[in-house]
């Protein structure tokens, strides 16, 4: 399930709770941003998704002059988790007049002109998921022996057992899954994976890691690899 910060005017827009309830009725985890932030704005996002980062920003630029606001959210969310955090993935509602200034595509992924259809929302978002995930009909992730339901939030074997893990042993494997290739510190993994306002030690993740290595079968847990000096990651 996406986390997906919607990004709006000013907190009572009714165009953007119409959408909120279409994306939420779709399955999707949704909280609301106004653009201009201020002064509570880091603590706004600390708290929307369990201390986690959001999976999309949706930024309704309707009504705003430029794409800027949608680069200042991109800003707040590295200064909150810190600058190798994997951005989000941007899709915004913009009107023509965006589309002819020449920097707009710098700051989105993906975009929506009036009258902003649900159906079409939807679509866009899945399609962004898919090329973000490299996911197999849109919904499962491979990793060697093992495959991930990412909308049931289990793992399988090639024998369709279910492995026994816990919810954060889960969150772990599926953020190393989602960002394979990269590795990352102790400390970036409690903010990325437990959250930025969990209070427990480094020593959390090396528990986990190990505990996740011995569940999983002998091809993929060969894969999930600790890097001196550098973290855990799963290598190609």
């Amino acid at each position: 399930m996406l986390n997906i910060l919607v990004l709006t005017p000013h907190s009572r827009d009714g165009h953007a709770q119409s959408l909120i309830s279409v994306l939420r009725e779709a399955g999707y985890a949704v909280t609301q941003n106004s653009l201009d932030g201020g002064s509570g704005a880091v603590e706004s996002l600390c708290r929307a998704f369990g201390g986690r980062p959001p999976d999309v920003l949706l930024a309704d630029l309707s009504a705003a002059a430029d794409c800027l606001p949608l680069r200042h959210a991109s800003r707040l969310i590295q200064h909150t988790w810190g600058d190798d955090a994997p951005l989000p993935t941007r899709l915004a509602l913009l009107t023509p007049k965006h589309l002819t200034q020449p920097d707009w595509p710098a700051y989105t992924d993906d975009f929506l002109l009036p009258p902003y259809p649900p159906a079409e929302l939807l679509a866009r978002l899945s399609g962004l998921a898919f090329r973000k995930r490299h996911v197999q009909g849109g919904e499962t992730l491979q990793v060697a022996d093992l495959t991930l339901d990412l909308a049931g939030g289990c793992v399988r074997d090639t024998e369709s057992r279910l492995l026994p893990l816990t919810p954060r042993e889960y969150d772990l494997l599926r953020f190393l899954s989602l960002h394979r290739g990269k590795f990352f510190a102790r400390d970036r993994l409690l903010d990325m994976v437990w959250g930025v306002d969990f209070e427990g030690g480094e020593r959390t993740v090396d528990i986990h890691v190990r505990r996740l290595r011995a569940k999983m079968p002998p091809q993929a847990a060969a894969l999930l690899e600790t890097r001196r000096g550098i973290g855990y990651g799963l290598r190609f």
